[in-house]
């Protein structure tokens, strides 16, 4: 009798094990948790929300996010200035929204780019629809992205071409290690066609 009580208690203990290490491979948690802990993707954990729509837009430098943006990856730590993409977090920087988005759509931003970013070209999802962008010059530059068909697209993904350096990789002089692309000033979503010389 005490040898069975003995072995059902090692049963009973490698069931606690069992289910705790499955517990610890495959967390229920939510999607920000997970960017900010686990996967370290996202520089956000739990950002106070702001009241605002998506044609309003939204400003890289205030703190916060907008109320329609659920959370961010793949970008830095806020500065004075915007945020800049970096691959570091990820190699995909974007933006999650708490609602989808259908028909057409202008991806409306402004930002710099690092000085060996110039005459590259990004690819801009916007759920199964793909568009890509050319970067002009590494001064703030308004950019448009037409999408044309979404159907309930959630998230803004921004994609490099390759792998991008450090930046004391390209200007030795500089002690930034981190891999930056862009740096998001605004940016705001347009139901329909992008406009023509908008402010």
């Amino acid at each position: 009798m005490k040898s069975l009580a003995y072995w059902l208690v090692i049963a009973l203990l490698v069931s606690v094990y069992v289910a705790a290490l499955f517990a610890v491979l495959h967390p229920h948690v939510s999607a920000a948790y997970k960017a900010y802990y686990i996967d370290h993707t996202s520089s956000d954990w739990n950002p106070a929300h702001y009241p605002g729509l998506p044609e309003q837009g939204m400003f890289f430098s205030r703190d916060g996010l907008p109320e329609w943006v659920q959370s961010t990856r793949g970008l830095s730590v806020r500065e004075g200035w915007g945020r800049w993409t970096d691959e570091d977090l990820g190699n995909i920087a974007g933006l999650a929204f708490t609602r989808g988005f259908s028909g057409p759509l202008c991806v409306d931003f402004t930002a710099r780019a690092v000085s060996w970013l110039p005459g590259k070209t990004l690819t801009v999802q916007m759920g199964s629809e793909i568009q890509t962008l050319r970067i002009a010059t590494p001064d703030l530059t308004k950019y448009q992205v037409q999408f044309t068909q979404l159907r309930g697209a959630d998230e803004l993904d921004i994609l490099f071409p390759d792998k991008l350096p450090r930046v004391s990789e390209v200007v030795p002089t500089n002690g930034d290690r981190r891999r930056l692309g862009l740096n998001l000033a605004t940016l705001r979503l347009i139901p329909g066609q992008c406009p023509i010389n908008s402010r």
